[in-house]
């Protein structure tokens, strides 16, 4: 897969900044529940074999789905959703929770 040179420099952006946010755990779940529970709510934490097995890798899954569904959360925001779904829902831990 290939993204666009604007794409790839906005997810190196918010990777590079994601640490500077410590964790908001409810508004994480805020915004998880108005967005994103719709669809995962159902199979997506209930099957076997999980995509994400660390951190890093959660985080990349929802900054890869927030931009697949336009919502242009900040990074802040990814930060607080990649950490209330890991901690939540993989039992991972995360650097700020």
């Amino acid at each position: 897969m290939s993204f666009g040179p604007s794409l790839a420099a906005l997810l190196v952006g918010i990777l590079v900044s994601a640490a500077a946010y410590p964790a908001d755990l409810e508004r994480g779940q805020v915004l998880y529940d108005n967005h994103c529970r719709m669809c995962h709510d159902s199979i997506a934490f209930k099957r076997e074999g999980k995509i994400a097995r660390n951190y890093e890798e959660v985080r990349a899954q929802v900054i890869r789905w927030q931009a697949n569904t336009s919502l242009q959360w900040s990074a802040e925001d990814i930060e607080n959703v990649a950490s209330y779904v890991a901690r939540t829902y993989y039992k991972i831990p995360c650097p700020d929770c």
